[in-house]
């Protein structure tokens, strides 16, 4: 359970910083160049940041979770994971709203400006 434990918890770390690194470089076909993008992908970027420290401390609380006996500090770290998971869960569920609402914002753009030319 040790090593599991270990391995759960540096994983959470290792794919929070990817996934940060990432986005910052940015994601391979993004293809956001407009100014109409520039607003959302700040949104973006400021909430998978969120999303990224909330992975990030759940890697954490792992191995706190890892290092420490079966006990109180082992069920309040799990817990508080469980917790965040959900959060995250809600975030990314969110975050794929957003994206929704802004693709269809930009066709419904791009249809006009087609029309009107």
């Amino acid at each position: 359970m040790f090593y599991g434990g270990l391995l759960l918890g540096v994983t959470l770390l290792f794919f929070a910083g990817w996934l940060q690194w990432t986005e910052h470089r940015g994601w391979p076909h993004d293809t956001y160049d407009g100014e109409e993008d520039v607003e959302y992908r700040q949104r973006r970027k400021k909430s998978r940041l969120r999303v990224n420290v909330l992975i990030g401390i759940c890697g954490l609380l792992i191995l706190v979770a890892t290092f420490a006996d079966v006990g109180i500090v082992f069920v309040a770290a799990w817990s508080i994971v469980s917790l965040i998971l959900m959060v995250i869960v809600i975030l990314a569920g969110l975050d794929a709203f957003r994206t929704h609402r802004h693709h269809q914002d930009k066709i419904r753009r791009m249809r006009k400006r087609a029309l009107e030319e």
